[in-house]
C-alpha cells in the first residue's frame, strides 16, 4: 500500500508519493492457552484469527486477535461489545461470500463460568453479533468439526465430548446448524437474517469410547467423522487410576447414527489437547499432553493416519525443532492450509507461549516465525520520542493501569517492522504517569509533569538519557525565582540547555503559562503569565528559530474538562523576553476538522496531526501535516495504487485518539491509543503500531540526510536541522550509532583513554603518559606547562663572587708586569728611581754595628719599592670602590598597617596579570571567553595557542589584564565563562611587586577527578590575597626613588565548580572560573640605601694610600738592612771612611749627569 500526501494550498493540488505503507500492526501479542485458531483470505491477505484464551489461571485475553503469516503483524479488535473472554471453546470459519468471512465461536470457559452461546465475528468489517443459538449442555474443552454446504448457504458444527458446567463429561454429540444468510439492516446499523440457526442432540458417542472424553479431536474427512486422542475419568472412587487417555479411533459417517470402533495395528499414542489437520488423505495429530504420577508430560511428536491404509494405524514422527524454539505443547490454537500447519501459542513445560510457528506436513520441517516477547502494553496519552534510529515509548494509562515503563523500539532500516525492547535498568525512575509532556534533543529527553493515580497532577521534571540509559530528576536551585507548577497535558520543547513549556492544566483549571528552565542552571522562569489569554492543555507545540527570531506555535487544544475545543493557532515571539508577545497566527483551519486529543509530532519543518476526537460525539482516524514557517499549508493522505495509477483518501485502520505519535526523517509511527475516544475509563485501547513512509521535498530531520530517501548520518557523525550535511565528530570523541540528530550523540573518550584515528574506537592510554577525558593522542608530562611561581627574593648583600680573584689575578700579573719591565726595560728603571717615594729613607752602614739614613741617594731599589707601591695603591682602590657596590647597598622591610601606608601613598593605576592555562580544553581556544567583574575599570584579553603533543596538539593560554584606580575595601572578583569543558585548569595571577624589575606572582591548579570533567554552572573558585607594597631606594647621593606594587598570595586550595559526567556534558554551555582578591589588613614596606656616601667613602679610601706607602717603606728598610748585612759579611773590604764614601757618590753622580747630557744631544 503507498500514501500519497496531498498538499492543500492556493496555488493547487501538488501530489507526494509515499515509498512504503506498513498496515498497522498490534505488537501486543500475549501468551495464551486454550485457544483455537481459524485461517482467513481476502483478496491478497491472509491472516490468523484467534479468539481470547487463557493468560493464567484466572486471566484471559479479550476479543479477537489476527496475526500475519509473517508473524509481524497482529491486529486486535477493536469493538466495544464482543463475547465474554474465555478458553477452551469453539471456533469455525465460515465465507457466505469470497468477500467476507465469520469466525464462529460458542462455549468455552472464562471468569463467567461455562458458556454456550454463539457468536459471529465478521472479520473484514470487525463486527461482532449475538446468534439465537446455544449448546444445549454448555461445556468447553470439547472436539468439534464443521461441514460446510454451500449451495444451501448453511455450515453444520459437530460437537462431541466435553466438560459441562457441573464438571461432568458430556456423553452427547450435538449437531448445530449456522445459517449464513443475512441482509446488513442500515436503519440498525447491523446485520440480520430470518433466523441464525439451531442446536440439536444428535447421538451418545459413548457407545463407541466407553465413557466421556475432553480434549479430544474430532476430523471430517468426506463425510466421515473421526474421533480421537482425550482423557477421561475411569473411576472416580480410585484417584490414582482415574486420569486415563483414549486410545482407540471411532468413526462416524454422517447423517447415519452409529459410531464404529476400528483396530489398529498401531493404536494411538495416548495424549490430549493437541491438535490436528487433514491433508492428502491422512490426518495429522500434533503434539499434546499427557499425564502420569510425576506430572505433565508434553510430546513433540507428530502421529501421521493414513485414512487409505487405516488398519496400518498411527505413525509417530519426531521433528527437528529449532533451537530457540520449544516445540512441545498442548491447548494451543492450530490452523490448517493445504500442507501447512501453523501452531500459535499453547502450554509449554516453560509455561504458557505466544510463541508461533508453522510445519511442513510433507517433509515436516520447522519454521519459526518469531514474534517478540517483549512489547509494550497497549496505553493512551503516553509519550512516543526519537532517539537517533530508535524510538523510545515512556508512560501511559490502560484502564485503572498507568504506567512509567521505557520501552525502546529499534527500526531495522529496511522499512520494516523492528523490535521492541523494555529498558530496565534505568535507576530510579519517575513514578507512573500519564498526560505528561515530553520533548528530545540528542540523548536527552525531558518529561515534565502528568497525572498520576487518583488523579493527582505531578509537578516535577525528569530527564532521560539515552546514551546512559539513566534517569535523572531536575530540580530547580534554592535561587531559582520559581518552583516547577503543577501541570499536566503541557507540551514542551527542547533548545538545549532550555527547556519551555506552555499552557496545560492545573487543579484550577487550564492556563497559557509559559516556562523557561536553564538545565545548565536549574533555574525557572515563568516567562509569560497572561490571565486574559485563553488556557488550553492536551495542545500541539513548536520551536522555530529563523531570521533572529525566536517563535512558539501552539496548535488547537482543549479548553475545560469539559473537553470544550480551542481551534486557533497562536503565536508567541520570545525573541525579546521583556518583551513577549502573543497574537493568532491562524484563527480557524482550511479543511482540518478542529479536534481535541490528538497524537502530534513535530519533525524539525512539519507538525503531524493523527486522529484525534470531538467529545463525546467521535473519534477519527485521519492523519495531516501542517507546514506554518512561511506559507500556511495543511497536507493530508492519500492512498496510491500504482497498478490502476489510482488514488483515493487515506485514514487510519481505526479510529484513534490519545495516540502516541512521532515523525522524523520521512517517517511516521503512531502507537496505540483510543479506539473509541476516552470517554470511559474502560474505553477500547489500540496496541497497533504504525509505520508510514513517505517521499516528498521535505528537509530531512536531524539525523538524516537526503539521498534517494532520507538516510541515517552515518557513526561517527551527527546533524542538527539546520545544518546541511553531516557533520564529523569533534576530534577525541566517538559515536557509534548511527542518525545521530545532535553532537550530544559524541561521547568523548573516557580518562586514561584516547582516540586512535587508524581504528576509530577509544584506546588504553600508554603508561607514564597523560590521557585526560576527550584525547585525540596521549601527552607527554614534558610537554606540559608547569607551574610557575615568583616572588620578590629577600635582600641579601651580594658576595664578592669572581671579583676578588680576578682583581687578585689581575694584582699578581701586574706584579709580573712591572717586575718584567723593571728589570729588562732602563727608562722604566730610571724613571721610577728618580722619582721614587723613599730617596729620604735609603740606609748606609757607618759601622758594624750602625746605620745611617742616606737621604740624596738615588736607589734602584728604591724605583722598583716605589713602583709596588703605587701598584698596591692604585688595586687596593680597586678593591675598596668594588667592596662599596657590592656591600654599600642595604634593605630593611616591615609590616605595617594598611591605613598607615595608604595615609602616605595613593594606589592609583594598578594592574594585575592573570594567566589561564589548560592543557585539555576541548572548545576553540582562539574564541574569548566571557569575562564579568565587579571592581575592575578595564580588561584586555589575549588568547593564544601552544603546540603540545607530536600531532600539533594545542593547549589553550589566556592573558587578561585588568586595572582598578583604588583599593577595594571588599572583596573583587572576575567570573570568566567558557563555552566548552576542560579537565585541568592552572592559573597563575602576576603582578608589579613594587621592586623594581620583579613580578609577584602565584599559581594554583585544578585537575578533575578521573570519570568527571569541569563544566556545569558553579564556578570553580581561585581566592588570591594581595598585600600592597611600597618599595623606597636611596641612590649614592641619597636621591629617593619610589613604587608601589603588590604582593600576591593564595587563600586557601582552589575549589572546584560544577563536576560532571561525560553523558551530561552537552546539558550545559561551558564552565565557570572565578577568581577573588582580598586585599589584606597589612602592607609591606621596603627600604633600600647606601651605608656610606661616595665623598666620605672616597675620603676613606684616600686615607689608605700613606698607610700604604709606609707599609712599603718599612719592607724597603728591612731589605736594605739584610742586603748591608749580607754584604758585609761575603764582600771584600773596601774603604769606609766617610771622605771616601763620599766622593765616591759625587764621581757616580758625576758620571751619570754627563751621560744624561750625552743622551740630551
Amino acid at each position: 500500500m503507498l500514501v500519497f500526501l496531498y498538499f492543500l494550498a492556493g496555488i493547487g493540488l501538488n501530489i507526494v508519493k509515499a515509498k512504503k505503507f506498513i498496515y498497522p500492526s498490534e505488537m501486543y501479542m500475549p501468551k495464551l492457552s486454550g485457544i483455537r485458531a481459524v485461517t482467513t483470505k481476502h483478496l491478497d491477505s491472509i491472516s490468523y484469527n484467534i479468539f481470547s484464551g487463557s493468560i493464567d489461571s484466572i486471566k484471559f485475553s479479550s476479543n479477537m486477535i489476527s496475526l500475519s503469516p509473517s508473524g509481524n503483524t497482529i491486529t486486535m479488535s477493536s469493538t466495544s461489545k464482543y463475547p465474554d473472554d474465555r478458553s477452551y471453546y469453539g471456533m469455525i470459519l465460515i465465507e457466505p461470500s469470497k468477500y467476507s468471512s465469520n469466525a464462529i465461536v460458542f462455549g468455552g470457559i472464562g471468569s463467567g463460568g461455562v458458556y454456550g452461546d454463539f457468536w459471529k465475528y465478521y472479520i473484514q468489517e470487525d463486527f461482532w453479533r449475538t446468534l439465537d443459538i446455544n449448546l444445549q449442555e454448555p461445556s468447553y474443552d470439547f472436539a468439534f468439526t464443521a461441514f460446510p454446504f454451500a449451495e444451501f448457504n448453511v455450515t453444520l458444527i459437530y460437537i462431541v465430548g466435553g466438560i459441562n458446567n457441573m464438571n461432568m463429561f458430556v456423553a452427547s454429540m450435538y449437531e448445530c446448524l449456522i445459517n449464513g444468510y443475512e441482509y446488513y439492516n442500515n436503519v440498525e446499523g447491523s446485520y440480520e437474517g430470518n433466523y441464525d440457526g439451531y442446536c440439536y442432540y444428535y447421538n451418545d458417542y459413548t457407545n463407541c469410547t466407553g465413557t466421556g472424553l475432553a480434549g479430544a479431536q474430532l476430523v471430517n474427512s468426506d463425510g466421515v467423522l473421526y474421533l480421537f486422542s482425550g482423557y477421561y475419568l475411569e473411576d472416580l472412587e480410585n484417584e490414582e487410576n482415574s486420569y486415563n487417555f483414549f486410545l482407540g479411533l471411532c468413526t462416524l459417517v454422517l447423517f447415519e447414527d452409529n459410531w464404529h470402533s476400528i483396530s489398529l495395528s498401531n493404536p494411538f499414542g495416548g495424549y490430549a489437547n493437541g491438535g490436528s489437520c487433514l491433508y492428502n488423505n491422512r490426518i495429522f495429530y500434533f503434539f499434546g499432553s499427557t499425564y502420569n504420577k510425576w506430572g505433565m508430560e508434553y510430546s513433540e511428536k507428530i502421529y501421521v493416519l493414513d485414512l487409505t491404509n487405516i488398519e496400518l494405524g498411527w505413525f509417530a514422527w519426531v521433528i527437528e525443532c529449532p533451537e530457540n524454539l520449544e516445540c512441545a505443547r498442548d491447548s494451543f490454537g492450530i490452523s490448517c492450509d493445504d500442507y501447512i500447519a501453523t501452531i500459535i501459542g499453547g502450554k509449554t513445560k516453560n509455561g504458557i507461549s505466544n510463541t508461533y510457528f508453522t510445519i511442513n506436513m510433507i517433509n515436516f520441517e520447522v519454521s519459526f516465525k518469531n514474534i517478540p516477547e517483549n512489547f509494550p502494553s497497549p496505553r493512551a496519552f503516553g509519550t512516543l520520542t526519537q532517539s537517533a534510529t530508535k524510538l523510545l515509548l515512556f508512560g501511559g494509562k490502560n484502564s485503572e493501569t498507568i504506567f512509567n515503563d521505557v520501552w525502546e523500539y529499534s527500526l531495522n532500516g529496511n522499512m520494516e517492522l523492528g523490535t521492541w525492547n523494555l529498558l530496565s535498568d534505568l535507576g530510579s525512575a519517575p513514578e507512573p504517569r500519564h498526560g505528561h509532556a515530553a520533548a528530545t534533543q540528542g540523548i536527552y529527553t525531558v518529561f515534565v509533569g502528568g497525572q498520576t493515580f487518583n488523579d493527582l497532577i505531578l509537578s516535577d521534571i525528569w530527564l532521560l538519557n539515552s546514551g546512559s540509559k539513566t534517569w535523572t530528576e531536575i530540580i530547580p536551585s534554592e535561587t531559582s525565582e520559581k518552583k516547577i507548577p503543577i501541570l499536566t497535558r503541557s507540551c514542551a520543547m527542547l533548545d538545549l540547555p532550555k527547556l519551555y513549556f506552555i499552557g496545560g492544566r492545573s487543579y484550577s483549571g487550564a492556563n497559557f503559562n509559559l516556562w523557561e528552565y536553564d538545565l545548565s542552571t536549574n533555574n525557572l522562569l515563568l516567562l509569560y503569565d497572561n490571565k486574559k489569554d485563553v488556557g488550553t492543555f492536551g495542545h500541539a507545540c513548536k520551536l522555530i528559530k529563523k531570521y533572529r527570531k525566536v517563535l512558539i506555535h501552539t496548535f488547537y487544544g482543549l479548553k475545560n474538562t469539559l473537553n470544550e475545543l480551542y481551534c486557533s493557532i497562536r503565536e508567541i515571539d520570545i525573541t525579546d523576553k521583556k518583551n513577549i508577545t502573543v497574537k493568532i497566527y491562524q484563527e480557524r483551519s482550511i479543511d482540518i476538522n478542529c479536534r481535541g486529543n490528538f497524537g502530534f509530532s513535530h519533525n524539525g519543518e512539519i507538525m503531524v496531526i493523527a486522529g484525534g476526537e470531538i467529545y463525546p460525539r467521535y473519534t477519527m482516524r485521519d492523519a495531516w501535516f501542517i507546514m506554518d514557517n512561511e506559507i500556511y499549508e495543511e497536507i493530508t493522505f492519500y492512498d496510491y495504487n500504482s497498478s490502476s495509477n489510482t488514488s483515493e483518501r487515506y485514514y487510519l485502520d481505526k479510529p484513534l485518539s490519545a495516540s502516541s505519535i512521532v515523525a522524523f526523517s520521512d517517517l511516521i509511527v503512531i502507537f496505540s491509543g483510543y479506539y473509541n475516544g476516552s470517554f470511559s475509563v474502560n474505553s477500547a485501547l489500540s496496541s497497533s503500531l504504525y509505520l508510514i513512509y513517505f517521499q516528498s521535498y521535505f528537509k530531512c530531520s536531524a539525523g538524516y540526510y537526503k539521498g534517494e530517501r532520507c538516510q541515517p548520518c552515518p557513526k561517527g557523525t551527527y546533524r542538527s536541522f539546520d545544518d546541511e550535511e553531516c557533520i564529523s565528530c569533534p576530534p577525541g570523541t566517538i559515536n557509534l550509532i548511527e542518525g545521530a540528530s545532535h553532537k550530544s550523540y559524541c561521547i568523548p573518550c573516557d580518562h586514561n583513554t584516547f582516540y586512535n584515528l587508524t581504528s576509530e574506537s577509544c584506546q588504553s592510554c600508554p603508561k607514564n603518559v597523560l590521557c585526560p577525558i576527550g584525547s585525540e593522542e596521549p601527552l607527554n608530562p614534558k610537554d606540559i606547562k608547569q607551574k610557575q611561581y615568583s616572588q620578590p627574593l629577600n635582600f641579601e648583600k651580594p658576595t664578592y663572587g669572581y671579583s676578588l680573584i680576578i682583581l687578585g689575578s689581575i694584582f699578581g700579573m701586574t706584579i709580573f708586569v712591572f717586575i718584567l719591565l723593571f728589570f729588562t726595560t732602563l727608562i722604566v728603571k730610571v724613571a721610577f728611581s728618580v722619582h721614587e717615594f723613599f730617596r729620604a729613607d735609603h740606609i748606609i752602614p757607618v759601622n758594624k754595628t750602625s746605620y745611617e739614613i742616606d737621604k740624596t741617594r738615588i736607589s734602584y731599589v728604591g724605583g722598583f719599592f716605589t713602583g709596588i707601591a703605587i701598584i698596591l695603591i692604585v688595586f687596593n682602590f680597586g678593591f675598596l670602590i668594588i667592596n662599596y657596590i657590592i656591600k654599600n647597598e642595604d634593605e630593611s622591610r616591615s609590616l605595617i598597617p594598611l591605613s598607615s601606608l595608604l595615609q602616605d601613598h595613593n594606589y592609583t593605576n594598578n594592574k594585575l596579570t592573570i594567566e589561564i592555562y589548560m592543557y585539555s580544553y576541548r572548545g576553540n581556544c582562539l574564541q574569548k571567553p566571557e569575562i564579568f567583574y565587579n571592581k575592575f575599570q578595564n580588561s584586555r584579553t589575549k588568547a593564544f595557542t601552544e603546540s603540545i603533543g607530536e600531532n600539533n596538539l594545542t593547549s589553550c593560554t589566556y592573558i587578561i589584564d585588568i586595572e582598578f584606580d583604588e583599593l577595594f575595601t571588599i572583596d573583587a572578583f572576575l567570573e570568566i565563562s567558557f563555552l566548552d569543558y576542560t579537565s585541568d585548569i592552572t592559573l597563575t595571577v602576576s603582578a608589579d611587586s613594587g621592586n623594581p624589575g620583579e613580578k609577584s606572582s602565584f599559581t594554583q591548579a585544578l585537575t578533575s577527578t578521573e570519570e568527571h570533567i569541569f563544566i556545569g554552572p558553579n564556578p570553580s573558585v581561585f581566592k588570591f590575597s594581595l598585600i600592597p607594597a611600597y618599595y623606597n631606594y636611596k641612590g649614592y647621593f641619597g636621591v629617593p626613588y619610589e613604587n608601589l606594587g603588590f604582593r600576591l598570595g593564595a587563600i586557601n586550595s582552589p575549589e572546584s565548580g560544577s563536576l560532571n559526567i561525560l553523558n551530561n556534558i552537552y546539558l550545559f554551555t561551558g564552565f565557570k572560573i572565578k577568581i577573588e582578591f582580598i586585599i589584606s589588613e597589612f602592607g609591606i614596606t621596603t627600604y633600600r640605601f647606601q651605608s656610606v656616601d661616595p665623598i666620605s667613602y672616597a675620603i676613606t679610601m684616600l686615607a689608605t694610600a700613606p698607610g700604604l706607602i709606609s707599609l712599603v717603606r718599612f719592607f724597603l728598610m728591612c731589605f736594605e738592612m739584610i742586603k748591608s748585612k749580607f754584604n758585609r759579611k761575603y764582600a771584600k773590604p773596601v774603604e769606609t771612611s766617610v771622605k771616601y764614601i763620599y766622593q765616591n757618590k759625587l764621581k757616580k753622580y758625576a758620571d751619570l749627569t754627563q751621560n744624561v747630557s750625552r743622551d740630551d744631544n
